[in-house]
């Protein structure tokens, strides 16, 4: 038996009002630390990610994902480049005077001065902020080029460092706009289905078939995004359907995030395991069949 229409139709939905309060809590992070005589030297920039940015949000609670994104520096892989684009690369190269360690430490000081240091907690890949509104997981991070080829070949991303000191990179950037693009080639479908999946996923977490840990959000959108466009129907239920079929016949080991550069499937701290995508196609279809 098919989920019925009516609780894909809710399950598609979102309530503007958390995403009104995101915008208003990363305004209210970004102009304390702006307004900080310890952060009046550098350059940084901050912005929304995560699914209050991409419009997927289906849990009001869920932390507020700020980026903070220092921009007098950045880090390089270089891997790609022949050998001599790499000697040229390191003879340009230098050791910032002033390094995201450092800029990230600033960046806890003034929010525990503004906040309290109570309502902070710095470890972890992001700092975690009650603001007394929201909690946010504010990602401090600087400017990362992925060089195919040097001087002006590269993509732009962010690199920031867990607590084992791995470097990550991602691009979120390029993950808001593909989706973007995504949502206009699917006639705005794309993140309402994004939203059905994800609380399609709720739904089995809360009856114990699925762990939450193994099905982040970021990969269900990742894995949707890969869809052929021509699946994104107008009926719901033949939506899901035709995509749930998609899934179940298509080899995507070899896919790549939604953000066009990144692996989603490998062993790396940004990427998924396989197992845990099959683990996820088939609850969706038991779910589907055993509605």
């Amino acid at each position: 038996m098919a989920i019925d229409s009516g609780t894909l139709g809710s399950w598609s939905q979102y309530d503007n009002g958390p995403i009104e309060s995101a915008k208003r809590t990363q305004n209210q992070i970004q102009n304390e630390l702006q307004s900080s005589d310890t952060l009046a030297e550098p350059n940084f920039d901050t912005y929304l990610q995560g699914s209050y940015a991409n419009y997927t949000i289906v849990r009001a609670s869920s932390d507020v994902d700020i980026v903070v994104q220092f921009t007098d520096m950045y880090y390089a892989d270089v891997s790609a480049l022949s050998l001599d684009e790499r000697d040229r690369w390191r003879r340009n190269s230098g050791d910032p005077d002033y390094s995201w360690n450092a800029f990230r430490t600033d960046v806890v000081d003034v929010l525990e001065s503004r906040f309290g240091a109570s309502a902070v907690d710095p470890v972890g890949k992001a700092i975690e902020v009650d603001t007394g509104n929201f909690n946010a997981d504010v990602l401090v991070c600087v400017n990362h080029r992925d060089y195919y080829h040097y001087p002006n070949g590269y993509h732009s991303g962010i690199a920031f460092f867990d607590l084992t000191n791995t470097k990550i990179v991602n691009y979120p950037k390029q993950h808001i706009d593909k989706g973007s693009t995504k949502q206009s080639s699917t006639n705005n479908r794309f993140k309402e289905t994004v939203r059905i999946f994800k609380r399609a996923r709720n739904y089995l977490v809360d009856h114990n078939q699925l762990n939450k840990e193994n099905i982040p959000s970021y990969f269900i959108e990742n894995l949707l995004y890969n869809v052929p466009d021509g699946r994104y129907t107008y009926d719901k239920q033949d939506r899901v359907l035709k995509i749930l079929r998609y899934l179940k016949t298509t080899d995507y080991s070899d896919w790549t995030c939604q953000n066009g550069i990144t692996d989603m499937f490998g062993s790396g701290p940004a990427e998924w395991c396989t197992r845990y995508a099959d683990q996820y196609v088939d609850a969706m279809h038991n779910l589907w069949d055993n509605w």
